[in-house]
């Protein structure tokens, strides 16, 4: 699995208004890093101990939904070399690929 950093340039496009189809890039591309991020999370949550339940509280979501998450998740996370964890914890972007949703995605 490989970490990405959090997109700050992503997000420094959204402020400029006068290049709006640089901030829909932008967009599209922080939304596949959001949904990276939720499925780290959600593994994250579960490897802690955190019932189905409290991932739906969190999600506001129902558990059956999680357990769908978490069942699609899994095989994604044991079979997909691509995989990503992003890193909140880190101060500057690394290249975001070109990620467009796939139908593994949720």
């Amino acid at each position: 699995m490989r970490v990405l950093k959090f997109p700050r340039r992503l997000i420094r496009k959204l402020e400029t208004p006068d290049l709006p189809l640089e901030a829909l890039e932008s967009i599209r591309r922080l939304r596949r890093y959001l949904d990276e991020l939720e499925a780290a999370c959600i593994l994250k949550a579960r490897q802690l101990g955190a019932s189905s339940a409290d991932i739906g509280e969190a999600l506001d979501i129902t558990r059956q939904a999680v357990y769908n998450r978490l069942h699609h998740l899994e095989q994604r996370a044991a079979t997909d070399p691509d995989f990503v964890i992003p890193d909140l914890r880190a101060e500057e972007t690394e290249q975001l690929p070109d990620l467009e949703p796939s139908s593994d995605t949720l």
